[in-house]
């Protein structure tokens, strides 16, 4: 008989088990969806397009009023933006009173308009960032596009924005949100 020092003795086997399945990773077990693919003829512009043809988001019409912080009525913005347009047009003859450093009047003009037409509601996204916001917007949504504006003429961000386009931003939001700032347009 040999001892249980015994390297070859006969120890007891456990009782054999079935080997266990392989681990499978969760996308083996619920499957990976299949990306959704775009129907013919339609262009993905809004979020939901794979499911369908989507017709554009309605454009709702200006909501009377003006956004926070703007000490304007709405009258003399929609004024700013009437003039603005019109110096706009008249590109190299414009006329706009905002920095002495600006080169391009109409670009400048057209900044002026931007901002009173995005103040008013008329615009979806707002003239510097682009991002859009639920109008009427807040104090804290014109402050920050007016910081954008500072960034774009100082050229410390927003590089693909017009210098002049960005004076012109900066100068509306700054005389929107202001009662002593002069008018950027001449009436």
């Amino acid at each position: 008989m040999a001892s249980s020092s015994d390297p070859w003795s006969e120890r007891p086997q456990a009782p054999h088990r079935p080997a266990e399945p392989p681990q499978r990773s969760i996308s083996e077990i619920l499957g990976t969806p299949e990306r959704p693919k775009i129907l013919p003829g339609v262009t993905p512009s809004w979020p939901g397009h794979e499911y369908g043809t989507n017709s554009a988001p309605p454009r709702h019409e200006p909501i009377p009023g003006v956004p926070g912080a703007v000490r304007r009525q709405r009258a003399e913005l929609e004024a700013l933006r009437d003039d603005a347009a019109r110096q706009y047009r008249a590109g190299d003859a414009a006329r706009v009173e905002v920095y002495a450093n600006h080169r391009k009047d109409a670009a400048v003009a057209h900044g002026v308009w931007a901002a009173a037409a995005w103040l008013l509601g008329e615009l979806e996204a707002s003239p510097i960032s682009q991002e859009t916001y639920a109008y009427p917007y807040t104090a804290r949504e014109v402050g920050r596009e007016e910081t954008r504006a500072l960034d774009c003429v100082e050229r410390n961000a927003w590089r693909d924005v017009d210098e002049d386009y960005g004076a012109g931003v900066l100068s509306a939001l700054e005389w929107a949100t202001s009662t002593s700032r002069p008018r950027p347009v001449a009436q």
